[in-house]
This record gives C-alpha cells, structure tokens and sequence, in this order.
C-alpha cells in the first residue's frame, strides 16, 4: 500500500513542491509490520532547519500481517531539503494508545525522483483484540494488554468480579459490580464503614447497620437491654424497652418519672421536683397514738400512719401526748418532765406477810390490789384494800415453790422443785389445791419459771426447768394426761419465762454450763424453741425476763447483768451495781414499762430504776428481795425474806 502525504493533507503537504510537477522528487517512507493486524502508525515530517515546518499523517493498519505500508512525502517549496521523518505506533487504531517509542531517520528530498526510507515495527497481539502484548520482549513493542492470550481482557474491556484484571488496570478495585461489604471493628457480625470489593475483605462482613462499632453488644435486631441513653440496637430509638419517661413511684411512694440508674439495665424513679417526702409515724406499743417513726415517705409506709406524732414514747402504752401525768417516774404527758409537782415517791414495806418464811416469788393481778406469794411451803394470797393475808396450808398447797403466776381472775400457778405444780383460785373458802408433778420428774428437776397467756375462758400456762424441759398447762387443771405437756427442751438451765400475751412472743432465759446467759425464742412455725442469745456474750445467769410487746423484752441476773431485746438483738444496758459501787448485784427481779421505766430487785434489797440513761435508787436497802412485779408502773411490789413485801403506789398527781 502506497499513500501519498501530501494529497492526505491536501495543500498542506509535508514537503513543497508543485502538485503539478510529477517529476518533484520525494521520500518514500515504508513502514514494516508483523505480529499483528490491527493498529495505526503516525507518520511526522519535519524541517530540519526550521522545526516549525512539520505535518504528521496517521496510517490505518490494511489488517493483513505481516504487512508494509508506504508514504511518500513531498517538501513545500520554502522548507529546507532535509527532512527529519519519525513513526509512531497506536495500538487498535489510530486513536489508540501510543505504544513504543517513536522512530526516526533523516533524509534529504531528492530533486527529482523518490528516496527510501523504512520503518520495521513488531508487537505481539497473540488474542487479535488490537492490543499488544504488555510483556517486555528484545525486539517487540510493549502494549498494553496484561493477558494477550484472552481478546475479553484488554484497556478497553469492562472491569468485573470474575477474579482476573479485565482492563489492565488496578485489578478488580475498579470493577463496576463490586459487592458492599462493612468493617466489623467489634467482632459482632455487623459493621458501620461502607467498603466495596469483589471478594470479602478481611474484618468485613456482609452487614451493616451497626450503630456503635466499638461495642460488640450494639448491632441490629436484639432487644434493647440497657438503659443507658444510648441506641443498644441501633433503631434510631433510645432505651425504647424501658419506659423512659413514664409515671412512676419511687421507694418513697413519690411521684416521679422513669430514668436509667447508674447500673447498665435498670431504671430508677427520679422524684419529681414538687414531691417532697416527709416523715411518717404508726402506733408501735399499741396505746392509740402513733409516735414510732416509720420512715420518709409521700404516701403512708404502713396503714394508719400519720405525719404528726403523737406519742414521745413508742415503747410504752403509759406515755403519749395529752395524756394525764402520772407520779410513776415516766412523762406521761409527753411535756418534758417527769412527775412534775408530784414529790417523792414513797414504798411502804410489811413484814410477816403471811408468816416469817421467805417468799421467793410474787404475782400481782386486779391492777396490783392483789397479789399471791410463794415460798417453802407457803402459799398465801394479799388483798391489798383490806390489808388481808390468807395462807393456804393445806398439805396439797405445800412446796419448795420457786415461782408464781396469777391470772386475770385471781387463779394462782406455782411452781417448784422436783417437777411440782399446784394451782388454785382465790376463794379462801376452798382450802385445797390442785398439785401434780411434770412427768419424769425427780428431785433433781426444779421448775424455776412460769408464766400464762389469758384465754376466753381460763389461762395457758408455760413452764421453764432446770433441765432446759419445757411444760404447758391448759386447763382444766385437772386430769394430768391431758391437761399437761412437754412443750421442748433446750440446752441450758432455764430460770424464766415471759410473753407479751401470745405463743408467738415467748421467751425463755437461764445460763449454760460456763453460767453465761442464753435466751430461747418460740417459733410457732416449727412448734420449737429456736436459740435467741448464745454463744456465752455476756457473762452472768439470767434470773428473770419480760417481754413488754413484740419488739422489746428485757432481761435481768447475776453479776449486775441488764440485757435489752430490741428488733431480735440482745444489748446489755448499764451494768447494775450494789450500794457499795463496786460488787455487781445479783439481779432477782426486773420490770419494765418503757425503754425508759425499767426496775430491778436485787438479792441486796434494793430497787433500782432506769430512766434511759442511768440507774437510780427507787428504794433503799433493805431485806433481801427474791422477785418483783407490777400491772403497771403506778403499782409495784416485791417481796422477799420473812415473808418481807415492799409495795409502790402512785399518789394522786396534784390538781392542774
């Protein structure tokens, strides 16, 4: 093929000369091909005296291998003769690629007549696609296609997923149908940063929607399980499972509404600004009036509660604002002091009472006008309005009796050693008594204890041993395979028993081996006494205990020992000490109407009050006292040797 430069270009041909002039001499360029089909070559003439003189002609490939294509080029009458020729070859066609570095020969135009000159070029385009073989070969033209051994993967070609470089450039990384895949930087299958790729990148998974990346228990369709003001499953909602907001009330019944707690998936009841709690109070000791603090609140704690007190003392049914003072060592009124205007508060003391014997126990009943005492074979019942003493001395009402209970109705219960009970009522006329022993009882057992809880017909009486046996009595006192049963045993040697008027309240109290004191509660649930006080914390036997109501109970023994039962905890108060300040009293007695009206009666003679803080004198040293009791703080006796009975009774407080 022969194609002529200047008619390609018209009148702007590479080299001047008359188109009219056949015989004008000029170059005749060829140019040599193989290896390929498809491709252009460029063919540039320049002046070589003046550069600005040069015309270039593009040269399709005839599609034919191996092939030559020819050019001649005429110089224009004002361009110098020596030309400077230069081929360059395009891949495809003549807006391909340029491929290879330009070639070029100098030659100067003949006058007349044409000059050679040749180009040879060889490139490998083993696929037929128009591209050359990218590979580096000695003597052949590197292309631009990466695998020439498929026409589908050339420059041209549409980068795919199909795991080869389609268009020779940049792998798959430009490939028009990448998957999206997300980084997980937390591990939990789901991710946040979008990336694209045709296979799945290291750390990236094929979800996303992950709202916090760095928490691995964020991510999508889970519940939402704390409540932290933040979107655990990332739904655009925050703590939408809790309830954020809404109307509550909180551990004080105040109005507020739902927050989260500082704890991860709780929630807390933030109060309301205009909710102010305030103190509650309820009737603890059962008067009426309602003075216990039970706590802060918006609503009542407990039923009944009240705002305001009305009781000073919730620990005794004989203190409580508005009521009369009493000279009986309390501030009954709640004014601040105790027993204004009352005086002193005198004891009267009689000898004898029923004989010389000594009494070792005594149990007031009829608010304390009356009273029945015991001792060795002593049984005598003291009406206090006539200042009569009855002695029952028949042998069935004879005993070594250790201790004494008297009913509402005036029935007496004593007991003693080797196991004997006895009871009677008051009627004098009736001169015998009911007496029986515990079963397997002997010598060794005494009975030092006994109370009764009053039923609607007659009293259920408990029994406490030296032997850690229990006993219960119920009536009618007459028929001992019926009426009497053991009611426990414990481990200790017990010397009391008391009740605040139900089983549920009983408590029984002694020492162990090491004469430590113990303490046993009965807990009807199990029908058993269970261990109150144990493991020898206070040093001392305890001789004698009462139980004021379902909180409180005190109790009293040797080596001046005070013992305070309050919310199942046992604590000792002051320790009591005899007239010379220095010997721990041995306790017989105790008493109790208040945390802050306590009496004890000691083996001394003495009786002592608490106030709450301190313990004073209430009677002065005298014959030694074996036991002690009351109704009510307004009435107290307590008896003790040859037959010695020391009684209180509140004067007439002074008209206001």
């Amino acid at each position: 093929m022969r194609l002529i430069l200047m008619a390609v270009l018209c009148a702007s041909v590479l080299a001047g000369c008359k188109k009219d002039d056949s015989k004008a001499g000029a170059l005749n360029v060829t140019i040599g091909y193989s290896g390929f089909t498809r491709g252009c070559v460029t063919v540039t003439a320049t002046d070589v005296d003046n550069a600005g003189n040069t015309n270039s002609l593009d040269v399709a490939l005839p599609g034919k291998t191996p092939g030559t294509v020819s050019v001649a080029v005429y110089r224009k009458k004002d361009w110098g003769r020596v030309l400077s020729v230069t081929t360059q070859l395009h891949e495809v066609d003549c807006d391909g690629p340029v491929v290879g570095e330009p070639q070029e020969q100098r030659a100067q135009v003949p006058e007349e007549g044409s000059q050679d000159v040749a180009f040879t070029v060889r490139a490998i385009d083993g696929d037929g696609d128009g591209y050359f073989s990218s590979d580096d070969a000695e003597g052949v033209v590197s292309g631009t296609d990466c695998e020439d051994r498929d026409p589908a993967v050339n420059p041209k070609a549409t980068e795919v997923c199909n795991g080869k470089d389609d268009n020779c450039a940049l792998g798959e990384s430009d490939a028009n149908d990448k998957k999206v895949w997300f980084v997980d930087a937390d591990g939990d299958t789901y991710g946040s940063t979008q990336v694209e790729a045709c296979t799945q990148p290291a750390g990236a998974v094929d979800r996303g929607g992950d709202c916090n990346d760095t928490d691995a228990q964020v991510r999508p369709d889970r519940a939402e399980f704390r409540c932290d003001g933040e979107d655990d499953n990332c739904n655009g909602m925050d703590d939408e499972d809790f309830d954020v907001d809404g109307d509550c009330k909180d551990e004080l019944k105040c109005n507020g509404k739902v927050a989260c707690a500082a704890t991860p998936s709780q929630t807390t009841c933030a109060r309301l600004p205009t909710e102010n709690p305030v103190t509650w109070y309820a009737d603890g000791d059962g008067d009426g009036f309602k003075g216990q603090d039970v706590g802060l609140g918006c609503a009542a704690p407990v039923v009944g509660a009240v705002t305001q007190s009305e009781d000073c003392d919730e620990s005794s049914i004989y203190v409580r604002n508005g009521l009369a003072e009493a000279c009986d060592r309390l501030d009954n009124n709640c004014s601040g002091t105790v027993d204004e205007g009352c005086g002193t508060l005198a004891w009267t003391t009689q000898a004898s009472v029923g004989g010389n014997a000594d009494v070792t126990a005594i149990a007031l009943y009829d608010e304390g006008r009356k009273a029945w005492l015991v001792g060795q074979d002593k049984l005598v019942h003291f009406d206090s309005t006539t200042n009569t003493a009855t002695s029952f001395t028949r042998a069935s009402c004879k005993g070594k009796w250790k201790a004494v209970w008297a009913s509402a109705s005036g029935r007496v219960f004593a007991v003693g050693d080797a196991g004997r009970m006895t009871t009677r009522g008051p009627d004098p006329s009736d001169q015998e008594c009911y007496t029986l022993a515990t079963p397997n009882s002997n010598a060794q057992t005494t009975l030092y204890g006994i109370t009764g809880i009053e039923q609607p017909k007659d009293p259920t009486v408990y029994v406490v041993s030296s032997q850690g046996k229990t006993f219960k009595w119920v009536e009618p006192y007459n028929n001992p395979s019926v009426d009497l049963t053991e009611f426990g045993t414990v481990s200790g040697n017990l010397r009391a028993v008391s009740s605040a008027g139900s089983e549920d309240t009983l408590l029984a109290v002694g020492g162990d081996d090491n004469a430590k004191a113990v303490a046993y509660r009965y807990d009807t649930a199990s029908s058993s006494w269970q261990p109150d006080l144990q493991g020898g914390a206070f040093d001392g036997q305890l001789r004698g205990v009462r139980v004021t109501d379902g909180r409180f109970a005190y109790a009293a023994g040797e080596n001046g020992l005070v013992l305070k039962r309050s919310g199942g905890v046992w604590t000792s108060l002051p320790t009591v000490f005899e007239s010379n300040g220095t010997t721990k009293a041995g306790i017989r007695g105790i008493l109790a109407f208040s945390e802050k009206g306590i009496y004890v009666a000691t083996s001394e003679g003495r009786i002592l009050f608490y106030d709450g803080s301190a313990w004073t004198t209430a009677y002065p040293v005298g014959t030694a006292l074996s036991s002690l009791d009351g109704p009510s703080p307004t009435r107290i006796s307590a008896a003790g040797e040859g037959g010695t009975m020391v009684s209180f009774t509140a004067p007439a407080p002074p008209a206001p």
